[in-house]
């Protein structure tokens, strides 16, 4: 253990100055409140991963090919996990402990990875164009698929692409466009689900920053953005919002179960994590010790536990970027909303798998 730290000492200072991933091997007793966790929970969601990714031929690998431990060791490990039947707290971690090394997952030139959040978004639709229900939502085009938002706002995928229901508020489908996923109320009382089903080809661009740049917002969160919008509607608001040229494309999905993440199986609130898959992969146990907002008082608390990346994002990039499903709901879409904080972010990676990972850092 003291030579591999040390091999990874001589790779950290190595990439100093750049943004090439490094990991430094820790202890559990280093990864702060960790004995304080509900890990059955975690295992249940670690486990749910291993059922998909023992099916994967690039499990545990990044979108761009380079393996995250290996697959032998993960498939041993998710063996473990599936022979530990209704397991208590306490057998969960020492699961997690006996079969994993803790590393935490740096670049060099942030120690510290940024922690955002997301959620379901739920809106109103229906199956026609009527009353309030003017705004389409498309699945993917027949023909060409590299519109723009404000070329598809104007019009360029009528008849060229299947509407799968209209919604009431074109502010929450774009914010749906963000989120990926979500719910849709409709006229007849059903609930249906919205999966992410494609993209246009364009780059995520955060329109919250230039708004404040020009004076439209004192502070930047969901909220904010959200007010704004609907406060300016029509021309105004579909113009700030065309700052953002990306545009997704859905599938229609069932509605009461939570929407499914990029792994294919419905995320958990507040287990589940979105990483950047050119940098991370899907199915691994993630520590994270953060900060969150109080519901109630708005006020800083803490944010330790063991979640498990089974999504993705555009606007994730990084080995220890984050985005954190909250879930569905007024309180969940709200604190989803002001997550964006600093914080320390481990890997928890199967122990036979760490030192073949030296030659990758």
């Amino acid at each position: 253990m003291r030579a591999l730290a040390a091999t990874l000492l001589l790779l950290l200072a190595a990439c100093a100055g750049t943004d090439e991933t490094v990991i430094e091997p820790v202890e559990f007793s280093d990864l702060p409140s960790w004995n304080h966790d509900q890990h059955a929970e975690a295992l249940t969601v670690f486990s749910k991963s291993c059922d998909v990714n023992k099916r994967r031929a690039n499990a545990w690998r990044t979108k761009l090919g380079e393996a995250i431990g290996n697959k032998e060791s993960w498939l041993a490990v998710c063996d473990h996990a599936a022979h530990l039947v209704a397991p208590t707290d306490d057998e969960a971690r020492h699961f997690f402990e006996k079969n994993f090394q803790p590393v935490r997952v740096m670049t060099g030139i942030e120690s510290k990875g940024l922690l955002t959040g997301y959620y379901e978004p739920l809106l109103h639709g229906a199956a026609t164009r009527h009353g309030p229900y003017q705004t389409p939502v498309y699945g993917i085009p027949h023909g060409r698929k590299d519109f723009s938002r404000a070329e598809i706002e104007a019009g360029a995928l009528k008849g060229h692409a299947p509407v799968l229901l209209y919604v009431d508020d074109p502010v929450m489908l774009f914010f749906l466009h963000i989120q990926g996923s979500g719910k849709v109320r409709m006229d007849d009382g059903s609930m249906v689900g919205l999966q992410y089903a494609g993209q246009n080809g364009h780059p995520y661009v955060a329109i919250g920053k230039p708004m404040r740049e020009a004076g439209m917002l004192e502070t930047v969160t969901m909220q904010t953005i959200r007010d704004w919008l609907r406060a300016h509607p029509g021309a105004p608001a579909q113009a700030v919002m065309s700052q953002n040229p990306s545009y997704i494309y859905f599938k229609l999905s069932p509605g009461e179960e939570y929407a499914k993440g990029a792994l294919g199986i419905p995320l958990t609130p507040l287990r589940s994590i979105a990483v950047d898959d050119d940098r991370s992969t899907y199915g691994v146990p993630i520590y994270i010790a953060t900060k969150r907002k109080n519901f109630f008082g708005g006020f800083d608390q803490k944010l330790r536990r063991l979640m498990v990346s089974q999504d993705t994002g555009g606007a994730l990039h990084g080995p220890h970027r984050g985005d954190i499903f909250f879930g569905r709901g007024e309180e969940e879409e709200w604190a989803a909303g002001q997550q964006n904080a600093r914080g320390k972010v481990y890997w928890l990676l199967p122990v036979a798998s760490v030192p073949s990972l030296i030659p990758l850092w």
